[in-house]
């Protein structure tokens, strides 16, 4: 009687559960469109519970970072102690984590002192020649191009010309556009620049009052990291299926190999990349060597864009100084480039993320637009996981309907064919097929370009009757 019950019933349940999925989806589209329509509100209010909990956020890259360097002192003090015969307690462990933290924070504070010792006065050592020799420099540039308009009379004709034109636009532009704008707009906006830069200063002591509050919340990251690890596992466990927590675990795993092998490996091959930079500009003597160098091993870090956003700069610099020290500069750029993408990058960074020179460039375009600098530098790695999941779930699907998880068996494949058993065959198109589709493509391209030529000669005919 139950059984029979029960039968009865399961339509009606399979009706009720049919009903409350397609609930369950209504509700959902709805959210997703609220979400979308009100994106600024809830972006605004993401935003200021992140800017509440910046310090801790510092914190934690702080100590992400600092991580590495911690784990190899601590390593070298577990080492020394066993070599000396000394029993390694948990005591011992705890003040071996103390110290391994403090060196590394002292490290960390020596190597950013070092780095504005060498550069600020590098930087207003610059400033201060370009003020000196920049009115000299355009001076000469000056002299250099009147006599070469001296020495050709149709450029001199020519430049006249557009001299007289140039000076009725620039006073044109003086009595009709600037000077109503200084009276109207500009004076009375000095009082908002006082206040913009008020601003700024206090930005600025926000920036360093965060970072200094960071230091302390990374103190306190690495000093419990193993605890917090043990909690997140824990918390994974009591929420998730065991299948599911096991699947979220590895592939937190994947993530701390993936960002840091990239990050780390990133700043060790910027690094090295400024040493060399700046051993050969002091061999070639190109003026501004440790400011140049520095600038172009920090923006060495941001993947295939870094170079070339160093590059700039340092080369205008140079530039103004002396022309042909600029071509210099680029040409041994260029050969440090080569040099760093085909033996350093690799011998360091490895495979890495795994990804192609495209989905690396994909992804730095795609987190570089949403989050800047930080997303082209983290957004390698980031996508990296993201494709590594994507790849793995793909692999695991193929895996079940029992077919080929390796690429290559997929390039110019034409149909997959199943027997009566587990046997499965992969029908690829011959040479033959390949030319012959090649030259359909061919075909059909050239016959609808005879059919737009011919449009358009009869549009150009039609046209001069229409005229008439």
């Amino acid at each position: 009687m139950e059984n029979k019950e029960t039968n009865r019933q399961s339509p009606l349940i399979k009706a009720f559960s049919k009903w409350v999925g397609l609930f369950l989806v209504i509700v959902a589209a709805i959210a997703i469109y609220f979400i979308i329509s009100n994106a600024d509100e809830i972006f605004s209010a993401i935003g200021s519970y992140i800017g509440i909990l910046r310090p801790v956020v510092y914190g934690c890259v702080i100590a992400y970072i600092l991580n590495p360097l911690m784990k190899t002192f601590q390593d070298w003090m577990v080492r020394f102690a066993e070599r000396k015969g000394k029993r390694v307690s948990d005591k011992k462990k705890g003040l071996f984590t103390g110290i391994s933290i403090t060196l590394s924070l002292v490290f960390g504070i020596v190597v950013i002192i070092v780095l504005c010792w060498m550069i600020i006065p590098q930087l207003l050592s610059s400033i201060t020649s370009l003020t000196n020799n920049l009115p000299g420099k355009v001076n000469e540039y000056y002299h250099m191009l009147n006599e070469s308009i001296r020495n050709n009379k149709y450029l001199a004709d020519t430049l006249q010309e557009v001299a007289l034109n140039a000076t009725e636009y620039i006073d044109q532009m003086l009595t009709q556009g600037f000077l109503p704008w200084l009276q109207s707009e500009l004076l009375p906006s000095v009082n908002m620049v006082a206040v913009q830069f008020a601003n700024g200063v206090i930005g600025v002591l926000n920036v360093l009052y965060n970072l200094f509050i960071g230091i302390i919340v990374a103190i306190y990251v690495l000093a419990s990291k193993e605890t917090f690890s043990a909690q997140a596992k824990k918390l994974v466990y009591g929420i998730f299926k065991k299948e599911h927590a096991d699947v979220i675990i590895h592939y937190v795993k994947v993530s701390h190999g993936m960002f840091s092998g990239f990050i780390i490996g990133k700043i060790v091959d910027s690094t090295i990349i400024g040493i060399i930079c700046f051993f050969l500009m002091t061999v070639m003597r190109l003026p501004y060597a440790l400011l140049i160098s520095v600038i172009i091993g920090v923006t060495n870090v941001i993947p295939v864009f870094g170079p070339y956003i160093g590059a700039v700069p340092s080369a205008l610099l140079i530039l103004i100084v002396n022309p042909m020290q600029a071509l210099y500069f680029i040409i041994m750029l260029i050969i440090l480039q080569q040099l760093d993408g085909n033996i350093i990058g690799p011998a360091i960074l490895g495979e890495s993320t795994g990804l192609s020179a495209f989905w690396v460039l994909f992804s730095i375009l795609l987190f570089g637009g949403l989050w800047g600098i930080v997303g082209m530098i983290a957004g390698v790695p980031l996508f990296a996981v993201i494709y590594r999941i994507i790849s793995d779930f793909i692999n695991w699907k193929l895996s079940r309907r029992r077919l080929s998880t390796v690429t290559d068996n997929y390039r110019n494949l034409k149909s997959i064919e199943v027997d009566g058993g587990d046997k499965v065959s992969y029908v690829q198109y011959t040479e033959k097929e390949l030319r012959q589709k090649s030259e359909e493509k061919k075909a059909k391209r050239a016959a609808m370009k005879d059919k737009y030529s011919k449009m358009l000669s009869s549009v150009g005919k039609k046209a001069p009757k229409g005229k008439r």
